[in-house]
């Protein structure tokens, strides 16, 4: 019996043995086989993402697009600008070190502090911009005395060269984007993703064509220990260049005649208001200027509280463009849209004529002329001529407030251009209907007096009035208006152009439309037209070749 307990035990201490050998084979095979997965399978991929955790990538901004006139005249580019930095991993006294700079180049000390705090959790490698484009004499001075300033440095950026800040609102502003802008502009976009401290377009020319105009970013490729510290720049071993060039954006050709712009822009200095001249035959715009103006370079070097003070307290608002953000009573200049709906609408011809004694009276209210003798006995054209206020309050009475807006809203008024540059606003075009709905009042007869003559209720932007007369002036075609002519790429091949685009077309009847336009050139070219100061020796001033008319 003692034999056959012996012989049972022998047999489960060889079964253990042989399950502890299968267990020890089993775990030999799945190691071994991992290892030929990680090293061998898998070992070359691996290898990448383990040579990429030792290298940082660092962008370089890109250059922007060059900004063109019509004529190939450059009117806006870029050069590089020096900026102080500071690199924290190579700081060393930190804080006389500081104190330094501080002094040196004019640098609050809590300034420094606050920009190093903020940059905490970038990697201590990345250089945190201090100051923004240094002078040359700072440059020197940072050169000098750059020995004993271990980790402050100069960088070199490409930046807006605003050697003329005069066309503001044309061109627009570059600033960082902020973080709802950035969760935009990402969301819009796969091919191109911004960062945090990207520069983009905030107004203008420079927002519209951001996408074309802002290039492909540099990127730089830096060798990190395990502790994220800058390492010798040894050859990267898996595939990758130590530095990719960036590419400049593309280049905008504009609509603008950089000629006329300078002369609107030197009419209007010292001035407030706002320019805008269009071609009429295809919707063009040649000019754009909104006075007072605001310098770019503010912006660029850094707006400080006082600076934007500043701007928002000033009473004539440069930050506001006026040719599409600001609405006016158009004044005399509606006078041509209320002479061709009287026509149109029956309720005065050419030979009919109004007595002008400089005053209308019309139940209890009296609106003058701005000529306090009158006119005396007037037609249309010369009612047009004068700018007559007394025969526009009566053929304005006559037409009423809805035929008025009618002829209104068909040359485009109050409604947007379609320009899509800064803010537009509508304007307003006013009317039985709508004063009712805005005012909660009924329309009076005397509203319709004031806005014959574009007074009252009217308001609209310069770049409607300006639609308008263009309408006017090549037959009643009203165009979008544009400021695009060509997009061309760092090659130079052209990649987008901008069309003509026709809004509306207004149907009128001919000799109307040419008494109308009679009546405007007698404006300048009489010699008792009001505007006969704007004539120019030796050319006519018209908005087309007319018919003698009287």
């Amino acid at each position: 019996m003692a034999e056959s307990r012996f012989k049972s035990e022998l047999l489960i201490d060889a079964r253990r043995i042989y399950v502890a050998i299968a267990v020890f084979i089993f775990l030999v095979i799945s190691l071994v086989g991992r290892l030929w997965y990680l090293q061998i399978l898998k070992g070359k991929d691996f290898s990448i993402a383990s040579e990429r955790n030792r290298v940082r990538e660092v962008t370089r901004p890109a250059p922007r697009g060059l900004i063109y006139d019509r004529n190939g005249s450059l009117m806006l580019a870029n050069r590089p600008f020096f900026d102080l930095v500071i690199i924290p991993q190579y700081l060393q006294n930190k804080e006389q070190t500081l104190r330094i700079v501080s002094e040196l180049f004019s640098i609050p000390l809590d300034q420094i502090e606050k920009r190093l705090a903020e940059a905490a959790s970038v990697p201590h490698f990345v250089p945190v911009r201090i100051k923004r484009n240094l002078t040359l004499h700072e440059v020197a001075m940072m050169e000098s005395n750059k020995f004993f300033l271990p980790g402050v440095d100069v960088d070199t950026a490409p930046r807006r060269d605003y050697q003329r800040s005069d066309s503001a609102h044309l061109f627009g502003y570059l600033g960082e984007v902020t973080g709802r802008e950035l969760d935009t502009l990402n969301g819009a976009s796969r091919d191109y993703q911004y960062r945090v401290g990207s520069i983009i377009g905030k107004m203008g020319v420079e927002k519209k064509f951001e996408n074309f105009m802002r290039g492909v970013e540099g990127k730089d490729y830096l060798q990190v220990d395990a502790y994220g510290r800058l390492q010798s720049s040894a050859a990267m071993d898996f595939g990758m260049s130590a530095r990719r060039n960036g590419q400049r954006g593309f280049d905008m050709w504009l609509t603008i005649d950089d000629d006329i712009q300078r002369a609107a822009v030197d009419a209007f200095r010292n001035k407030n208001g706002a320019v805008v001249a269009m071609n009429a035959q295809n919707g063009e715009i040649l000019a754009y200027v909104s006075h007072p103006n605001f310098s770019l370079s503010m912006y660029q070097d850094g707006l400080t509280g006082e600076d934007w003070q500043l701007l928002q307290t000033n009473p004539f608002k440069p930050l506001l463009d006026k040719v599409t953000g600001g609405a006016y009573p158009p004044g005399s200049v509606f006078k041509i849209l209320t002479a061709l709906a009287a026509l149109e609408e029956g309720v005065t011809n050419p030979q009919k004529t109004y007595s002008c004694n400089g005053v209308f009276s019309l139940g209890n209210g009296k609106w003058r002329c701005w000529k306090k003798t009158g006119h005396g006995v007037v037609n249309l054209r010369r009612a047009l001529e004068q700018s007559c206020d007394v025969y526009f309050y009566q053929v304005g009475n006559l037409l009423g407030v809805d035929r008025i807006a009618k002829w209104a809203r068909a040359f485009g008024l109050g409604e947007k251009t379609g320009l899509d540059l800064n803010m537009e606003v509508t304007g307003i075009v006013p009317s039985t209907g709508w004063k009712l709905q805005t005012k909660g009042a009924p329309w009076q007869s005397g509203d319709t007096i004031n806005v014959s003559i574009g007074q009252g209720y009217n308001l609209m932007t310069p770049l409607q009035i300006v639609s308008m007369m263009a309408a006017v002036g090549n037959g009643g075609k009203v165009f979008r208006p544009y400021l695009l002519k060509k997009i061309v790429d760092p090659s130079g091949k052209t990649v987008a152009e901008e069309r003509s685009l026709l809004r509306k077309r207004v149907t009128y009847k001919p000799e109307n439309l040419a008494l109308v336009k009679a009546g405007l050139q007698d404006v300048v070219m009489s010699p008792t037209g009001t505007g006969k100061r704007a004539q120019v020796p030796g050319f006519l001033i018209a908005i087309l070749k007319l018919p003698l008319l009287r």
